[in-house]
C-alpha cells in the first residue's frame, strides 16, 4: 500500500493513505462532482489517481507496513485524505477486515498503535464496529438528516461541512480565507451538538496544522478525537 508523508494542511507528522475518488466514495457525497478538491487533485496529478486505484487492492500485510512505519517514526496515520470505505458502490468489507487484522496482530505483538483518524460520508454501523476501536472515526455530515443517520449507525464524532454557508461565506478559489475568518465562530452549536471550527481554517496553515511541523503548532483536535469539528466551505 502506497502512502505519503503529510501535506500542507495535515502537517508533516503523519502518514497519509488515499484511495481512488469516486470508485471508493458513495454517490450521495455532496462534494462528488461538485467541487471536490480530491477529485480535482486526481485530474491534475494523474499519478495521484493511479496510486488511489492501486490502494483499492489491499492486503493486511501491506497495511501493517504503513502502520509500522508510523509506529517507528512516532507519527500518526490519516486514512483517506482522498477516497472512502466503498468499492464500486458497496462497503469494502475486505478492506476494512484487512485494516482490523493488521491492527489486531500488531497489538497481539505488544505494539502500541499510532493515532489514526478518518472522515467518512458512509453512515454504516459496520465501519464503527470493525474499526472504531482502532481508528478515530468522524462522520462527515452536511445536514440534520445526515447527522441522524450517522448517529443511528453508531458514530460518536461528527465533522459538519458548511456547504449551506450557515457560518461563513465560501472561500474563493485561489484566494486567502480572510473573509471566512472574520465571521466564522470558534464554537458552534448545531442540532444540539457542540462543534469547534477547524483551527487550521481559522488561523491558517502557516501557523497550525493537524499534526504540526517545523515552526507550526499541532492541532490534534481530530487526530485525538477531542471534539466535533466544523469545516467551512472551501
Amino acid at each position: 500500500m502506497q502512502f505519503s508523508r503529510g501535506n500542507e494542511k495535515l502537517g508533516t507528522n503523519c502518514n497519509v493513505v488515499s484511495r481512488a475518488v469516486g470508485d471508493t466514495c458513495p454517490s450521495s457525497c455532496d462534494f462528488l462532482g461538485n467541487g471536490c478538491y480530491a477529485e480535482g487533485t486526481e485530474k491534475i496529478f494523474k499519478n495521484a489517481r493511479a496510486v488511489g486505484i492501486r490502494n483499492m487492492i489491499t492486503e493486511a500485510g501491506k497495511i501493517r507496513s504503513v502502520i509500522i512505519d508510523a509506529i517507528n517514526k512516532g507519527i500518526s496515520v490519516r486514512w483517506h485524505e482522498r477516497g472512502d470505505f466503498f468499492k464500486d458502490g458497496e462497503l469494502d468489507i475486505e478492506y476494512m477486515a484487512n485494516i482490523a487484522l493488521a491492527c489486531y496482530t500488531l497489538i497481539e505483538e505488544g505494539k502500541t498503535l499510532p493515532r489514526m483518524w478518518a472522515y467518512t460520508h458512509i453512515y454504516d454501523n459496520r465501519i464503527v464496529e470493525t474499526l472504531g476501536q482502532y481508528i478515530t472515526l468522524y462522520a462527515s455530515v452536511h445536514n440534520k438528516k445526515h447527522l441522524e443517520d450517522a448517529k443511528a449507525a453508531g458514530f460518536k464524532l461528527f465533522a459538519w461541512c458548511d456547504t449551506d454557508l450557515q457560518f461563513a461565506p465560501k472561500k474563493k478559489r485561489g484566494k486567502a480565507s480572510g473573509e471566512q475568518r472574520k465571521v466564522a465562530p470558534k464554537l458552534a452549536i448545531i442540532e444540539g451538538e457542540r462543534y469547534i471550527t477547524c483551527p487550521e481554517m481559522l488561523q491558517g496553515r502557516d501557523k497550525i496544522t493537524c499534526t504540526g511541523g517545523k515552526d507550526k503548532k499541532v492541532c490534534d483536535l481530530c487526530v485525538r478525537g477531542l471534539a466535533n469539528v466544523l469545516f467551512l466551505n472551501h
